[in-house]
């Protein structure tokens, strides 16, 4: 058993040597492709636009997949995972893990992708599918029916004129990182228009602690355990990798959740 062996292998090690054992194991899983047929947000999308292979659209995404197949993060701390479909390269999927130090620490969350005939003068559409069946909302700016809310998609409208897509230099690369350092953060309640007045006060601490423990109870469910009874199609083996590498990580981590309370 793959996981297995590789459990045993890290127990005991030190950061840095875990570091090095899980980017070695998730290399080669970082990017790959797979068949989503109608399990992806976007089938639909697929059935009533066909992909001409001379389009501009076309020519960005190959240029765009190479880049990213060298540049996604790779760190037990977080990283992005990548799948393209086999059939339509216009469908995809990210698996992020959310990064340490976070009330999403190490679990894992899934984005469906989809580029539009007008890509790259448009951004990409992309929905968060590991939100409970449209139960559970894990952010200001992740709502419970997968809509991500970001500049760079045209779905949030704070920001100045940088962080709007812009067609010559933005990217799908700079959408994934842009969720998993602005969106994924230590604090997210204060993405909350009207919120970020509170930071630093009595009121506000206590509300922020009281938001993250639900989004802490959320991952653990979801993002953890929801991924190890039915991971995210494509990424099955990653994530299997993945929490056996954390799994000591994982238990001191979730004993430190249950101290709180």
């Amino acid at each position: 058993n793959r996981s297995s062996d590789l459990e045993a292998e890290v127990c005991g090690f030190d950061q840095d040597v875990l570091a090095s054992i899980y980017i070695a194991a998730l290399q080669e899983a970082k990017y790959d492709s797979c068949e989503f047929e109608d399990r992806h947000a976007f089938y639909s999308h697929s059935l009533t636009r066909t992909l001409d292979p001379r389009s501009p659209k076309v020519r960005a995404l190959m240029k765009e997949f190479n880049q990213l197949a060298d540049s996604l993060p790779l760190h037990p701390d977080s990283s992005i995972l990548l799948r393209q479909d086999e059939d339509r390269m216009d469908m995809a999927r990210a698996l992020i893990t959310g990064p340490v130090g976070t009330p999403y620490s190490l679990g894992c969350f899934a984005f469906d992708i989809y580029y539009p005939s007008n890509y790259p003068n448009v951004p990409p559409l992309i929905k968060l599918i590991t939100t409970g069946n449209g139960t559970v909302r894990f952010n200001p700016n992740l709502y419970a029916d997968g809509k991500v809310c970001l500049s760079l998609l045209g779905t949030w409208h704070g920001g100045d004129s940088t962080e709007k897509w812009d067609p010559k230099q933005s990217s799908l690369f700079q959408v994934l990182v842009s969720i998993q350092g602005m969106i994924l953060i230590p604090d997210p309640m204060y993405n909350e228009p009207g919120y970020d007045g509170m930071r630093g006060t009595a009121e506000g601490n206590a509300r922020s602690r009281q938001c993250n423990a639900a989004i802490r109870l959320n991952t653990v469910r979801l993002a953890m355990v929801g991924q190890l009874r039915c991971p995210a199609e494509g990424f099955e083996d990653a994530i299997k990798v993945h929490f056996a590498l954390q799994r000591d990580i994982l238990l001191q981590q979730c004993s430190r959740s249950e101290e709180r309370f």
